[in-house]
């Protein structure tokens, strides 16, 4: 063994791991809920861990998104998973994410699949992807594919589709003790036949990554088949042997083939999951699906009032609504976007402003401000997922400030309520919206109720943002 070897080696034994810091994850998996798939593969961790099902809240990790931009969250990578095939979601729904990390610095951006993408009734979502620079991620055993077809119970050979030929491909390699012989072989020949292919992933199967139990048959297979985490070491000395190493990484490793192909083997010797962030239906979850808390997040704020619109050269504006002037800019308080921030006044990130916009974003994806159901169902959603509820009055009674007050107040939100007082108003709250200001404090039932009289708009802008 030659001196590099050596130190590649000594590297690769190194019991010393290095803790995430709180904004750099290797990770961002987005395991989508439905257990739909077209192969059976034996050791099908979905299948294992039954998660239980779950809605996708797309909309709200579109939020937490936006807030992982500002706050210099840092992936190097995001992934979209799930429990079965994720390209059998709807196109909508993984519009919705691609979208969503368009302008987010990802060194590398992947959806995993079954080989589902590469049919030809999938080319709108496989065009979806492409158009975004993202890369599909697909698992084999075997070059032979009667074999693996037959190892992982599929029928389609999407390795011979001119879809996979001219898509970027990550192809994990599962190591099995029917193939520990000849995995180099398999993965010289499938780079030899599909250049596209830039990774090869290693991959050592958990027997469960919920509860580390083999108390299932497809746990018990893979104890059975499956190459065990105790011959990594095997495992590297032959990839020393064959590649150049290149580098080491949050619990994994990497060895050249040539300038544009990489092995890559993750070690885990570390806790599974350890730099991940997982979104599983509405909240972030580690591999044990405990709730995972993150650093530094904003506040979400919802803030109810009459929009203040005018025409100006036939066009509707906004800028004179305080809400444009709280968050800065006016396009950005006219469409649906998860990229508006309120600063106090230090210029310091106070909160994420979640709506309302004047066009909301309906199921299909559109934007509209006419169609009332739509409107009706995407704010009441926007305060449900609101931290902080804030609404303003003044002598103009508007209808749907009334109802979304009403709203938060049955749904226990923190509440902030201004108004302007109203001299000619013969009641204790002198405000022609005393009923709905009254109604709210008495249906929270909670101390979490503030109320303030305020002259006009201004003064709510100074208060929202006061440190």
């Amino acid at each position: 063994m030659d001196e590099i070897l050596v130190k590649n080696t000594t590297l690769l034994h190194s019991e010393s791991y290095t803790q995430p810091c709180s904004y750099n994850y290797k990770e961002l998996e987005i395991i989508l809920s439905d257990f739909s798939c077209d192969k059976h593969c034996p050791y099908c961790t979905a299948k294992i861990t039954k998660w239980p099902k779950v809605k996708d809240d797309i909309h709200l990790l579109s939020l937490y998104v936006g807030q992982f931009k500002e706050l210099g969250y840092k992936f190097h990578y995001v992934t979209i998973g799930g429990n079965g095939e994720p390209t059998l979601h709807s196109y909508e729904k993984l519009k919705d994410i691609v979208e969503m990390f368009d302008d987010y610095d990802i060194p590398v951006k992947r959806v995993l699949t079954s080989g589902n993408i590469f049919r030809k009734p999938e080319k709108e979502k496989y065009d979806l992807f492409v158009s975004h620079g993202w890369m599909f991620e697909v698992t084999t055993t075997s070059f032979n594919n009667k074999l693996d077809r037959k190892i992982l119970g599929y029928e389609h050979n999407y390795f011979e589709t001119e879809a996979f030929k001219n898509a970027r491909i990550r192809l994990n390699y599962v190591l099995l003790k029917n193939n520990i012989g000849h995995f180099i072989e398999d993965i010289k020949n499938f780079n030899k036949k599909y250049p596209n292919i830039e990774t090869f992933a290693l991959k050592l199967l958990n027997v469960n990554t919920k509860t580390g139990e083999v108390d299932n048959p497809l746990s018990s297979w893979i104890i059975k088949n499956a190459i065990p985490k105790t011959e990594r070491d095997y495992v590297a000395s032959i990839l020393n042997s064959k590649f150049q190493y290149n580098k080491d990484i949050f619990d994994a490793c990497s060895w050249k083939m040539d300038d544009k192909h990489e092995v890559y083997f993750s070690w885990k010797k570390g806790k599974y999951g350890l730099h991940d962030l997982v979104w599983y239906g509405n909240k972030f979850v580690n591999y044990q699906l405990e709730e995972v808390s993150l650093p530094k997040i904003l506040p979400k704020v919802y803030i109810a009032s009459k929009f203040i619109k005018e025409s100006i050269d036939n066009k509707l504006s906004f800028k004179n609504d305080f809400r444009t002037k709280l968050i800065g800019n006016e396009d950005d308080f006219v469409d649906f976007n998860n990229h508006s921030f309120i600063r106090d006044s230090s210029g310091n990130l106070k909160y994420q402003y979640l709506g309302p916009f004047y066009n909301e974003k309906a199921s299909d994806g559109s934007l509209t401000s006419s169609i009332c159901e739509e409107v009706v169902q995407t704010e009441n959603e926007l305060i449900d997922k609101c931290d902080i509820f804030i609404v303003y009055f003044d002598s103009n009674i508007s209808p749907g400030s009334i109802t979304e007050l009403i709203y938060a107040a049955f749904k226990k939100k923190k509440i902030e309520i201004y108004y302007v007082k109203e001299d000619d108003i013969s009641y204790e709250l002198k405000s022609s919206n005393w009923y709905p200001i009254v109604s709210a404090i008495q249906i929270a039932e909670d101390e979490d109720v503030k109320t303030k009289m305020v002259k006009d708009e201004l003064e709510v802008l100074k208060e929202i943002v006061k440190n």
